[in-house]
């Protein structure tokens, strides 16, 4: 028997392929040379991976992470940027499972001018 207890009842931890992003946003920094993203995901049972690609305006790679079996469902990432450029930015989220992608959430920004 497995007993579960939760702060909230209406925040019951989701099976694997029933988990999502519930919200994704992007900061960028007054630098402009660093984003901080924030990902929110539904309460989970098993710990969650997740790919991020940041994309340049010119829509090359800019940077990309893996966050590979998260405990916790907000998770907050400092990404740097090399060569700030003007123009939109877009970040790319995939959730995925067991190799399946489950959810993709994009996220557009622009970046202030960097300082100095």
């Amino acid at each position: 028997m497995s007993l579960m207890f939760f702060a909230d009842e209406a925040e019951v931890p989701l099976p694997p392929r029933e988990v999502r992003i519930t919200e994704a946003v992007v900061h960028p920094a007054s630098d402009g040379r660093r984003v901080m993203l924030q990902i929110t995901l539904t309460p989970f049972l098993e710990y969650p991976n997740l790919e991020v690609v940041l994309s340049r305006p010119d829509g090359e790679e800019e940077r990309s992470l893996s966050i590979i079996g998260t405990m916790d469902r907000h998770v907050a990432v400092t990404l740097h940027i090399k060569q700030p450029m003007p123009g939109d930015y877009r970040t790319q989220i995939d959730l995925l499972h067991e190799g399946d992608v489950l959810q993709t959430q994009h996220v557009t920004f622009s970046l202030p001018e960097p300082i100095g």
